[in-house]
């Protein structure tokens, strides 16, 4: 397993996308590692950053280090929800560094991306090698490739 396994979180904003500057995550579970100095907080809500305007700078992308312990495989599981929209679907996302890992296996112009939500409230997720796992949130019609 690896040294750091690194999971972030952001929403695209895309015009036609529920709620995209209104989005947070939560994180509800953290196993078999401890989250590495740096890591923004567990089970608190955590506003998802939306691409900046023009001339502004982007804010710190929600970010969390997980260092695996034993050899064990380490894995996050996240809430990405709309405090302030009850009809906004909650998804609950479990990654596991594992997935990730053999995920980034493909070759990168091959890669897929995991779809966990589609339509109006699109979540995906991409992964990259280190295991690195981004998920994002407020895409309309999220795709497999690209996005």
């Amino acid at each position: 397993m690896s040294k750091v396994f690194q999971l972030s979180v952001l929403s695209q904003n895309d015009p036609g996308a529920a709620d995209g500057d209104k989005l947070c995550c939560k994180i509800v579970g953290v196993c078999n590692g401890s989250l590495r100095e740096g890591s923004f907080p567990v089970n608190e809500n955590v506003a998802l950053p939306i691409p900046p305007q023009e001339g502004k700078q982007a804010p710190a992308t929600p970010t969390w280090f997980l260092i695996p312990e034993n050899g064990l495989e380490g894995s996050f599981t996240v809430e990405i929800f709309c405090p302030t929209d009850p009809s906004y679907p909650s998804r609950t996302i479990a990654v596991s560094e594992v997935d990730v890992i053999n995920w980034a296996k493909v070759p990168f112009g091959e890669r897929e991306n995991q779809i966990y939500e589609g339509g109006e409230y699109g979540i995906f997720g991409f992964a990259q090698e280190g295991p690195i796992y981004t998920i994002t949130a407020g895409v309309l019609n999220p795709r497999k490739n690209g996005n």
